[in-house]
């Protein structure tokens, strides 16, 4: 009985986080950067759970931009992400729908070319997603910038600081 209700939940938690945000979430941040886009990766399932490969969702298919500059950044309370600095590695889920998130959003991340300079708006919310409180990072602005901007953008930093983008390959 245990078994099949838990496979239940994880059937139907894809389907509670491809919703708008409720009204119940707390903004904890927000960054608003130029960056470049990097490209898109496949990240696989690392086997971690009973659910795993085929039911765990834990694959993804991300979009990986390098921060260049930090326009805006605004915490009103004491939790939520840092300031993204120059170098710092941005990465966006580009394969589900993030609560929050406008419905074009998985669209333009497809339609970007590795190298372009885009300005980038993401949002850290935390609240009541359907019964599970968690974090949410939903990305709400995408602009794409033209060629004759991207000569003022300096360029970032060879060796980020944050390497937490970085995956260890399993061994063979």
């Amino acid at each position: 009985m245990k078994k099949k209700i838990f496979l239940l939940l994880a059937a139907l938690l894809p389907v509670a986080f491809a919703a708008p945000l409720p009204e119940n979430v707390e903004l904890l941040a927000s960054n608003t950067v130029v960056a470049q886009f990097l490209g898109m990766q496949e990240r696989p399932c690392y086997f971690r759970t009973a659910l795993c490969p085929d039911r765990c969702d834990h694959a993804a298919k991300v979009a990986q931009f390098r921060v260049l500059t930090n326009e805006a950044y605004e915490k009103p309370g004491k939790y939520g992400d840092d300031k993204a600095a120059a170098g710092n590695m941005l990465v966006v889920d580009a394969r589900n729908d993030v609560p929050g998130q406008p419905d074009d959003m998985r669209q333009k991340l497809s339609d970007l070319k590795p190298g372009q300079i885009v300005r980038i708006t993401q949002k850290h919310y935390y609240g009541d997603m359907g019964g599970v409180h968690m974090p949410v990072r939903p990305v709400t602005q995408l602009d794409v910038l033209k060629n004759g901007a991207c000569e003022e953008i300096p360029s970032a930093p060879k060796d980020p600081a944050n390497h937490d983008h970085e995956v260890m390959p399993l061994p063979l």
